[in-house]
């Protein structure tokens, strides 16, 4: 683990300062919104088209989204990167990155006594949440871990495949010299876990961390299942991709090249799109394909791109939302699409909310949750 002495973390190609005995590292649900707008909703929609995203664009905040996250005990209480994935009809799981559990008090705040830990996952039937972890309830521990000591885990992306979960790992740990930061990206794991146990079958690593996080972003298309990265490169992190034949990602991977060939390295892997965020989304509609994200360097805006293929090119730039929280030492990352609760044109996209400021989650646990919009009419390019 990282010793917590003031130690300056990394957040998306940004710096914030942790404290004493606590960390954060980085790396996030239901029931497509009614159609029915309250005033309020009305209100912020109004005002917001007015002075930032594209005029065509319709946002609503997904009050039951958000409720459902508002938690105050009972397990997970807050978490960052809410990427999710459908377990059965009625089942869906939410894999989050550092978590804290404990209690809530009714103004918001949380003791700074209260666990967090690098990764939990939470079983949603509903508006009941089970959330799974690893130690025990006195001394909880990550759900998931690297097997080298000191080593912890951020989650990427996952499927189910054959009746297991298989999930993309990050594997990070202190870094071999001086690099300013007191954590570095170590490896890229695939582990596949039992179901409906959840339980550690294989833990595959698939490569060294060479500079690009594969699986971030999985997308099963035709015949491959599609394996998103992010390369970040002085101030710009750009899209990579690889991918496998069928919907196995156990099996070996071939990476796009720059020639426009699929070659078994990645050594000349292809740039296929400039600043993206470490977590994104890829969809298709149709004959397109999106891709959605924020801008590498925490800005409020949240874009879509099209393209007629699953690696592009993406272009026809919207802007579909700006994060109001963003503000000061309050920031929001890693936008994620949940197309299990995403209709033809309603899409539903979560955001994490941090602050660079770490005292700023324990006076309000608001600071450091998932939030959820719904949105339309981006399927409604500029040049329609």
């Amino acid at each position: 683990m990282v010793s917590f002495k003031d130690k300056i973390v990394f957040l998306e190609g940004n710096y914030k300062l942790l404290k004493d005995t606590f960390f954060i590292l980085i790396f996030s649900m239901l029931l497509v919104l009614s159609c029915k707008k309250t005033s309020e909703e009305k209100e912020v929609l109004a005002t917001q088209t007015d002075t930032c995203w594209d005029g065509h664009i319709e946002v609503i905040p997904n009050q039951k989204f958000d409720s459902l996250f508002t938690r105050k005990n009972d397990g997970w209480t807050g978490g960052d990167a809410t990427y999710s994935i459908v377990l059965n009809d009625s089942t869906n799981l939410w894999i989050f990155g550092d978590t804290f559990l404990g209690e809530v008090n009714a103004d918001k705040s949380r003791s700074n006594t209260e666990p967090l830990i690098n990764n939990t996952f939470i079983i949603q039937t509903e508006n009941t949440f089970k959330t799974l972890y690893g130690g025990t309830p006195e001394k909880p521990e990550a759900l998931i871990k690297p097997p080298q000591e000191n080593w912890w885990y951020w989650p990427g992306h996952g499927q189910i495949y054959n009746n297991t979960l298989q999930i993309m790992m990050f594997a990070l740990g202190k870094p071999d010299e001086d690099i300013g930061i007191g954590f570095e990206y170590k490896a890229v794991d695939l582990v596949t876990l039992s179901l409906p146990d959840f339980k550690v079958i294989s833990n595959h690593r698939r490569m060294l961390f060479k500079g690009i996080n594969y699986g971030a972003f999985l997308l099963k298309e035709g015949d491959y299942t599609y394996i998103y990265g992010a390369e970040r490169e002085a101030t710009a992190k750009y899209l990579h991709v690889a991918r496998v034949k069928g919907s196995d990602i156990s099996q070996d991977w071939e990476y796009l090249s720059d020639d426009d060939s699929w070659k078994t390295t990645m050594d000349n892997s292809k740039k296929l799109f400039k600043s993206v965020a470490e977590q994104f989304s890829v969809f298709k509609r149709k004959d397109d394909f999106y891709l959605m994200t924020q801008n590498y360097d925490l800005d409020p805006e949240l874009f879509m791109y099209s393209g007629k293929s699953p690696v592009g090119p993406f272009s026809n730039q919207q802007t579909i939302y700006c994060t109001p929280e963003t503000d000061g030492d309050i920031i929001t990352y890693n936008a994620f699409v949940h197309e299990q609760f995403s209709t033809d044109e309603n899409l539903l996209i979560s955001y994490n909310i941090n602050s660079l400021k770490f005292e700023d989650i324990f006076t309000n646990s608001d600071n450091y949750r998932p939030r959820f919009i719904n949105v339309e009419g981006w399927s409604k390019t500029n040049n329609n």
